[in-house]
This record gives structure tokens, sequence and C-alpha cells, in this order.
């Protein structure tokens, strides 16, 4: 029998009400719904919920004012805040509130099944830890400045979600991403939501340092420790002492320095080249790159124990070809920035916003960012049009060669053999197809699942459950 379970969802939207008490009712659960946040306390007043589903835009007030209402009149109440217009400071919000989960619209129901069973679990482990239970860690009150992440689709909203809940940590944290995906502004945006954001944040660019001075740029030196070292200078570390020190393209670093960086993060003492007196500072470190460090540690071209040591949290930054729906909102960020002295920015035709989110962008963000600023310029300040953008994007993606006889009778030939299965042809044709376009979706991502989630256009959670049904995990 399912575990019993009273859940409370507050939604204007009655189509989202009933897809969660069609999903839930299912599964046993006893489900009430309330449109606005006034209903949504007093309900919960007469009788507490195990799980709140909570959307952000309600009628009548900001939804993450009920949230801290509802935490304040019952310190155990777990709330999945909901939003179809997410973003970084609403998913910060939602966790300095100490919300419980975060989905982002629409709703994915299998993950929103999984919330309440976390929520239940996770109510079990307080009841069994007693009275004496450490109360969650609150968030930091002050958002620090703001940032540029920008988008509002699912998989950057996994993004928000894992800053938010690491920024509050002190662990290292490797964000990973191709180049130009914003893993500089992901780091930004953990140092200035965490306790550190008074703090400086220090970028360092790993493969822009010249070998032979790398160590002394990251650990300073003492007058006279080399030729032309004619002055004690302080290093990046010491720099960054009581904040935080962004590490880019920290595959880049060579052994040596490598066995000193892990040397720091044991002990967080510097010291100085030409030098033994030891330095004590306090940096957290972040380090980013967009090679795969598994495979440059299983060549030999960088150590195990430093690679466990900076993976402590990963944050996966998804290229933009894989969010090409976050492309609208991203354009009109970067216009915003080239608003003339009236405060208006220039305005995109529909066919030129139907290019830009057609492209591939191998470039990612970056390349988006410098394509927008070329079609400005070229518009001279006017409406950016299909002319004004570069030819690469109007020239859009190479049709992939096919033959459509050849393609007909593979198909014919492969609806021949599912012809055999009887009456199971068409389960057995959807799980072929499932299971063939999500190994595929796998290796285009080179085994990040987050990017072949977004690839598909589906929630991580339930990639992660067809993984595990069609045995694609091995």
């Amino acid at each position: 029998m399912p575990e019993p379970a009273d859940i409370l969802v507050v939604d204007d939207e009655e189509a989202i009400c009933y897809a969660f008490r069609r999903c839930f009712e299912a599964r046993g659960w006893r489900v009430r719904v309330a449109g606005t946040g006034a209903a949504a306390v007093a309900a919960y007043r007469d009788t507490p919920a195990d799980v709140v589903f909570l959307d952000v835009r309600l009628p009548d007030v900001d939804g993450l004012d009920v949230l801290r209402q509802l935490r304040a009149r019952d310190a155990d109440c777990r709330v999945v805040v909901i939003t179809a217009h997410g973003s970084l400071e609403t998913v910060r919000r939602a966790v300095e509130g100490e919300a419980f989960d975060y989905l982002a619209k629409p709703i994915d129901l299998d993950c929103a099944v999984e919330a309440v069973r976390q929520a239940l679990e996770a109510g079990r482990v307080a009841t069994r830890s007693g009275p004496d239970a450490a109360p969650p860690a609150s968030g930091r009150t002050s958002a620090g400045p703001e940032d540029d992440l920008v988008g509002a689709s699912p998989v950057i909203q996994e993004v928000y979600k894992r800053v938010s809940r690491v920024a509050r940590a002190e662990s290292t944290v490797l964000i990973q991403g191709e180049t130009g995906t914003g893993k500089e502004l992901v780091a930004r945006a953990v140092h200035a939501h965490s306790g550190r954001a008074a703090g400086p944040f220090v970028p360092v660019t790993c493969a822009a340092l010249p070998e032979a001075l790398v160590e002394s740029e990251l650990f300073g030196h003492v007058r006279g420790a080399f030729t032309g070292a004619d002055a004690d200078r302080a290093g990046r570390f010491e720099a960054a002492d009581g904040g935080t020190v962004f590490m880019d393209e920290v595959g880049e670093l060579p052994p040596a320095v490598q066995v000193k960086l892990l040397r720091f993060l044991d002990n967080q003492v510097v010291e100085r080249l030409g030098s033994v007196e030891p330095i004590r500072v306090d940096v957290r470190i972040l380090a980013a790159t967009n090679r795969d460090l598994a495979d440059a540690v299983a060549a030999g071209a960088f150590r195990r124990d430093l690679f466990y040591r900076l993976a402590v949290v990963q944050i996966d930054v998804p290229p933009l070809r894989d969010r090409r729906e976050d492309v609208p909102t991203l354009v009109r960020h970067f216009l915003s920035a080239r608003a003339g002295a009236d405060g208006a920015a220039p305005a995109v035709s529909r066919e030129a916003m139907r290019l830009l989110q057609a492209y591939d962008w191998p470039g990612n963000v970056r390349e988006l960012k410098n394509a927008v600023e070329h079609a400005v310029v070229v518009s001279g300040g006017g409406p950016v049009l299909p002319a004004h953008l570069p030819e690469r994007v109007r020239r859009g993606p190479a049709p992939a060669p096919t033959s459509p006889d050849s393609a007909g009778a593979a198909l014919e030939a492969y609806l021949d053999r599912l012809a055999e299965a009887g009456p199971g042809a068409f389960r057995t044709a959807v799980a072929d197809l499932e299971k063939r376009l999500i190994a595929r979706a796998l290796a285009d991502a080179g085994g990040n699942r987050s990017a072949a989630a977004g690839r598909l256009g589906i929630h991580r959670n339930t990639l992660r459950r067809k993984i595990r049904e069609y045995g694609l995990d091995g």
C-alpha cells in the first residue's frame, strides 16, 4: 500500500490543479487545492499538509511571501515551489525561504511524485532524529550584486537550483561546460549568493598563465626568488583572502602546480615561491573546465586526487543549442544593454528571431552576444532584420543529406519486422524508438545527462528513469 499523504496544491490555474489531483489521487494521496495565497494559509492553518506545491505568481500575493508565512507557522512544512517564470533570483529566494524543492513549469509529474516521496522520507528522518535535530541552515538575506544568468528553460533551471544550494556551502565546486556557456557567470553567481559576497572574487585563467610563472601568479614570490623578482609579491590566493578564487581552465595546470594546489586545498596555507614561511588564508575555490577531466585523469594528464578534491560538487552548464527556448530572452537581455538615450532597446523582426533560434551556436552564449552586437551596429540602432545578422546565422544549419527512397525502404523493412510482434507491435515500436533516441542523445552529449535531457525536451529525472528502464546505464 502507498504511504498516505495530504497534499495542498496552491495555484490559480485550474488545469494544473486538475493534473496534480489526477496524478496524486491515483496514488492514494489526499489532495486539496487553493487558488490564492490567503486561501492557502487558511487551509494549512485548519489542516496542515504533508507537502505543499506553491506557485510563485498568485493573484493576491507573491507566492514566496506565502512560503515564509507557512514556514513561520510550521517549521516542518515542506513546500515545493513551482513557477513558469523562473530565474536565479526566484530560485535563490525560494532556497533562502527554506523551500523543500523547486520545480519549473511545465511540470513533469514524475518529478512531482518523486518530490512528494522525498518530502515524506524527510519527514520520517526528522521524526526519528527527534527534537534535538539540527535545523536546516538558513540562507543569506542579501542577494549581493545582480548576475547575468538569463533563461527559463528546464536545463538552466537546474543550474539555478544547484547554484542556490551550493552557494551556502563552503565546498569546492567544479563547473563544467563548453566554451562560451557562461561558466564564469555561474561562478560569480555562487560567490554573490554566498557568505563570502562581501569578499573579493578573483578570477584566474589558468591556460593564460605562462608555465614558468603560474606558481608565482597563484602563490606569490619573494624578492630574489627568480630572475626579475625584484620585490615581494602576493599571489592570487592571498589577494582573495576572505573571498573566492575562480580557476578557469583548471585542467591546463602543470603537474607540479597541481601538487601544490592539492596541498593548499587541504590546509589553506600559502608558501610564496622562494620562501618557507607559511601564510594562512581563507579562500573558497571554484574551478571550471571545458575539458572532460575524468578523461584527463585516465590519460594521466590530471591528478586523480586533485580531481576528486575539486569536484566535491559539480555544476554542468548546458550549451545554448540545448536550450534554444532561451534565445529570445537572451537576445532581449543583450539588446537592453544597447538601449538608446530614451531607454528603448532595438526591436527584432520575427524572421530574424527565427534565424537566431535555428542556429546551433557552437560558440554558445558568448557567440550569441557578439552576433547581437554585430546586428545592432549594422542596423544603425534601428530594428534588427535578417540582413543585419552575421552571414553564418543567416545561412542557418546545413540540411542533412537524405535519400527519401532509401529512408522509406528502411522504414518499410522495420515495419515488416514489427508486424511479427503481433499485438505488442505498438509498445515494441515506442520502446525501441525511445531507447534509440535516448542512446543517441547521450552519445551526442558525451554522457552528460542534463544536456541529453535538454536535447530530448524531457526532465532529467524522467531521463534517469528511462535509462534504468532500458538498461543504458551500464
